[in-house]
């Protein structure tokens, strides 16, 4: 398995917001998404899109996929009917790392599976109404994944190659130890040891490729997956700080109150009055 597949192993999807829109017109101009992406695909009418100094033609079958701050336009230029079925989500590993840039998906590109796509599009719909009926958050998680996977094969698989212009694998599997070994002890000169490379420069580079130092990363995932511990495992304090790799509960304490503003304690507690 390569590492880009391990680190989609790990990742989280999370839809925001899905639904069916039906428009005549629509304008959109300028806009950007703030921290999540959309796809929106037409089912029958047309549309445009315009990313840069490019315009697309949107028909029957198409989709589009805007990554956050991307600013573009969408928008309408006859008075048909066009029919959109839309979701915003995001896609990360302990809400810390975006995977979705390293899969280079166009931003318009042909639906091949279509009929299969609309099928599951619709069961999600459906499944909303279902209200009180407690499979039926399995059922939108599976159907979900499942459309996640229809426009990352189809998007995939209209481009040359996906590897192209992605981080070396050296510098995905420094991310990939990062991701995997929350508890780890790592230091950057023993992760530019590994890489044969000098440290300020591997600093330097994972920066530039992933927006923050491999040792900065490393600590945001420790911070997350110690949140998500407080929340759903059934373990104080103490037992959290040792099994991600403290020294002692004062670091650990120290370093939580330093992301979140609160002690970690007072988050379990926060966690387990809303519950």
């Amino acid at each position: 398995m390569d590492v880009i597949s391990a680190l989609l192993e790990t990742a989280d999807l999370k839809i925001l917001k899905f639904d069916i829109h039906n428009r005549n017109e629509m304008n959109y101009r300028n806009r950007t998404l703030n921290e999540h992406y959309m796809m929106t695909y037409i089912r029958k009418g047309s549309a445009k899109l315009k990313v840069e100094d490019k315009v697309y033609n949107l028909h029957p079958g198409t989709v589009i996929f805007i990554p956050p701050h991307l600013k573009h336009d969408q928008y309408k230029d006859s008075d048909e009917e066009t029919e959109f079925l839309w979701w915003h989500f995001t896609y990360t590993i302990q809400h810390v790392v975006d995977v979705l840039p390293f899969l280079q998906i166009p931003y318009m590109y042909s639906l091949k599976n279509h009929k299969r796509f609309e099928e599951v599009f619709d069961e999600l719909m459906l499944s909303m109404s279902r209200k009180g009926h407690l499979p039926n958050i399995i059922l939108q998680k599976a159907k979900s994944l499942e459309l996640l996977y229809l426009l990352l094969d189809n998007a995939l698989g209209s481009v040359k190659t996906a590897t192209e212009s992605q981080p070396s694998h050296s510098f995905l599997s420094i991310l990939l130890k990062i991701v995997n070994q929350p508890e780890a002890t790592l230091s950057l000169a023993d992760l530019a040891a590994e890489l044969h490379m000098n440290p300020t420069y591997v600093s330097n580079h994972f920066k530039a490729i992933f927006g923050k130092s491999p040792i900065l990363l490393h600590r945001e995932i420790k911070i997350a997956k110690a949140k998500s511990l407080l929340e759903i495992r059934e373990m104080n304090v103490t037992e959290i700080s040792e099994l991600l790799g403290f020294n002692d509960i004062q670091t650990f304490t120290r370093l939580f109150k330093k992301y979140t503003g609160i002690s970690p304690r007072q988050y379990k507690e926060l966690f387990i009055r809303t519950i």
